[in-house]
């Protein structure tokens, strides 16, 4: 856990300072971003893993939630929220390609994980279930997006 409060406080000593002095100011990031599929399923798998931080250590926010989502109408198709070690449970999700994202929410907001990337695409091949160990990469700079609903 000491390991990620370091990570946090360089991270936000570095990227804090630059959004601060209003580098997002001027065409609204959210609007143009664009995603794609991260996750395709070849046949109808119980999808159940967990989400780590590069340390290893779990994502574990107040309440972090991970769903599947169709990527071009940004439709929630499920939905679960993570144990405190991070594992999640989405049921059995049939063969498509999807949008895989992670988020947190603190009451009625939701709002993208502070710092991290959305999970790299991940293919599941499997029979009868897939379980994904889904590691969440910190970003190197600030993004024009950090503070857009999650997609």
């Amino acid at each position: 856990m000491k390991s990620w409060l370091r990570i946090c406080s360089v991270v936000a000593f570095f990227v804090l300072p630059t959004v601060a002095k209003g580098q997002l100011l001027g065409n609204h990031p959210c609007e143009n971003e664009e995603v794609s599929p991260n996750l395709t399923i070849a046949k109808p798998v119980k999808l159940t893993g967990a989400l780590f931080d590069q340390t290893g250590e779990p994502i574990q926010y107040n309440e972090t939630i991970i769903q599947v989502r169709n990527p071009w109408k940004n439709k929630v198709l499920f939905s679960a929220v993570l144990d405190p070690q991070g594992r999640f449970d989405l049921g059995t999700v049939p063969a498509g390609k999807y949008r895989l994202v992670a988020f947190r929410k603190e009451g009625k907001k939701v709002s993208r994980l502070p710092l991290f990337d959305q999970p790299k695409p991940v293919f599941c091949s499997s029979e009868q279930e897939c379980k994904l160990e889904i590691v969440l990469a910190i970003h190197a700079t600030d993004q024009p997006f950090e503070f857009c609903a999650p997609k």
